[in-house]
């Protein structure tokens, strides 16, 4: 992925997440694109700069960001609104499978 798209993937993520995002984490954000990026590659056997991975990766991106602080939980409960929450890593090994290319 350029610096470029990986510039327009933050600033998108950043649009989305709105309110929940506070304009110090920048480069949280940067680092789960790193991070899920890998995973996604290595699972789908397509290089990093692969576009088709950013969705999958996007997704896991934004989880993962409001997941964060409650890591070590299944659920949350907050102001009568239940969250419940699954394994991103997982998630996105079985959605990149979808585009895997054959060895």
């Amino acid at each position: 992925m350029t610096e470029e798209v990986k510039d327009t993937l933050i600033d998108n993520i950043i649009k989305q997440l709105k309110d929940n995002y506070s304009k110090k984490d920048r480069m949280i954000i940067e680092d789960f694109i790193d991070h899920y990026l890998m995973i996604a590659s290595q699972y789908s056997n397509r290089k990093m700069t692969d576009e088709k991975l950013i969705p999958y990766v996007k997704t896991a991106v934004k989880m993962s960001y409001l997941k964060l602080g409650k890591e070590a939980s299944n659920s949350n409960t907050e102001g009568g609104m239940s969250d419940s929450f699954i394994d991103i890593e997982n998630k996105l090994k079985k959605d990149v499978s979808s585009i895997r290319l054959l060895p």
